[in-house]
């Protein structure tokens, strides 16, 4: 009976104990350990929060620099095709200037004729027919002239000193026919592109107190001329050493 009065003052103490204790562990669950975790959390959320907003400006800004990179990229381009455009446009208009330069010169020149080609077919004695040797000579003048568009043939007659200087003219004049006539049927040249005159014994190659000079002033001397234009007509023909013996 003693011992039963004994334990209830201690069982009465531990309870006190107990229930102080659950006492203080709510009181600290409450006031310190539950605000604190709510404050983590916040915390945490704000940290998150943040974690995003940095992650999507990092990516609005690497979207800017991209786009910054594009457009500075298509403005090089753009920048380059300019330039080329603009030198394009320059070298059009020096070709226009110097087109424009060389049509002017050939205008200034389109009357200038300059010799191309020269040949000296020779005639026998008192003769005005041709040979087979003059024909070749001549076939050498109408290639020449072939390509040319712009062209003059200057047909010139010749004779030795013998005999009167009336019929030396005549004959002079028919040597110069023969020659035009070639020309003209054979290898249709046009009459128009052809001048002639017979000069008679005027002018001599050669002196005519020797038979081989005689011979070389039994002529006809043809030229090609042409005017000194740029064209590719005019160019097709260089001038060539003459063939004849003046």
């Amino acid at each position: 009976m003693k011992s039963t009065r004994l334990l209830a003052p201690v069982a009465v103490a531990l309870l006190a104990l107990f229930t102080a204790s659950c006492a203080t562990k709510k009181y600290v669950q409450t006031k310190v350990v539950a605000p604190l975790e709510a404050k983590i959390t916040g915390v945490n959320k704000k940290a998150d929060d943040n974690a995003t907003q940095i992650t999507e400006v990092d990516r609005k800004a690497e979207a800017g620099i991209s786009e910054a990179s594009t457009k500075a990229d298509n403005a090089n381009q753009a920048a380059g095709k300019a330039d080329k455009d603009a030198q394009d446009a320059q070298g059009t208009a020096q070709r226009g200037v110097e087109e424009a330069t060389r049509v002017a010169r050939d205008l200034d020149n389109v009357d200038n004729y300059q010799q191309v080609k020269t040949e000296a077919v020779l005639f026998r004695f008192n003769r005005s027919d041709l040979t087979t040797e003059d024909k070749q000579k001549l076939d050498e003048i109408a290639q020449s002239v072939a390509s040319m568009k712009h062209f003059a043939i200057e047909v010139m007659g010749y004779t030795d000193k013998t005999g009167p200087s009336a019929y030396n003219l005549e004959l002079s004049r028919r040597r110069a026919d023969a020659v035009v006539r070639y020309l003209t049927e054979e290898h249709k040249i046009p009459l128009v592109k052809i001048h002639l005159l017979g000069y008679g014994s005027d002018s001599p190659a050669q002196p005519n107190n020797t038979r081989e000079g005689r011979k070389q002033n039994r002529r006809v001397e043809v030229r090609v001329l042409a005017p000194q234009i740029s064209t590719q007509a005019s160019q097709q023909v260089q001038p060539t050493p003459g063939t004849s013996t003046q």
